[in-house]
């Protein structure tokens, strides 16, 4: 409510409006300041998108009236029959997984597989296999072939809970899964392409 405020959260080379250094300011359209050796203008912009409230109280089986949650719910309608990427974030407790089904419920895919993998329960020379699958022989102890959660959730919604504990080895080739929807197994050779909405979720940054 006060304005646009600029913090300098104990930077190296300093921030300066003027020739004095700042801890805290506020800002008004057209300050000029400077972080380190880089000049730059405050301009806020006009661009404001407003979503109106939804007129429900719930959203599946996500129940609300507050304005926050009415807010959401407006968002999530709009989202829902998409079939776009979603980032769920929120304290551990709040309702992740709930509102991921909410959203798998209300969407085209309502009859399809809903899979959910807990990112942070898999050990890590098992997430691979567990995420793509693998074929028999792959490795000590694959008997036979597996088909990993995406295949599992062919046609329908893949959530990956806890997506940040996810090992960051394997992150290049999800992002090749979620770029180009197909994928290996873990020893196999031919691509398999996969039709899958993905949600996701984090309690951290």
């Amino acid at each position: 409510d006060d304005g646009y405020r600029l913090v300098d959260t104990n930077s190296t080379n300093g921030t300066f409006v003027g020739d004095l250094r700042i801890k805290e300011v506020f800002l008004k359209p057209g300050t000029a300041f400077r972080v380190g050796h880089t000049e730059l203008r405050f301009q806020p912009t006009q661009d404001v998108v407003e979503i109106a409230l939804s007129q429900r109280d719930r959203f599946d089986s996500v129940i609300g009236s507050s304005v926050k949650m009415r807010e959401i719910f407006a968002t999530l309608e709009k989202v829902a029959p998409s079939d776009l990427t979603v980032m769920l974030t929120g304290e551990t407790g709040t309702g992740k997984e709930l509102v991921a089904r909410s959203i798998h419920n209300m969407s085209p895919r309502r009859n399809k597989p809903f899979v959910v993998l807990d990112c942070g329960a898999i050990p890590r020379e098992l997430i691979e296999s567990t995420l793509f699958g693998h074929e028999k022989g792959a490795f000590t102890g694959a008997v036979g072939q597996h088909k990993g959660c995406f295949e599992q959730a062919q046609t329908g919604t893949i959530f990956l809970d806890e997506i940040g504990e996810l090992d960051i080895g394997l992150q290049p080739k999800l992002l090749r899964v979620l770029e180009n929807r197909e994928l290996k197994r873990v020893g196999g050779a031919e691509t398999i392409k996969i039709d899958v909405r993905v949600l996701a979720a984090t309690n951290r940054d």
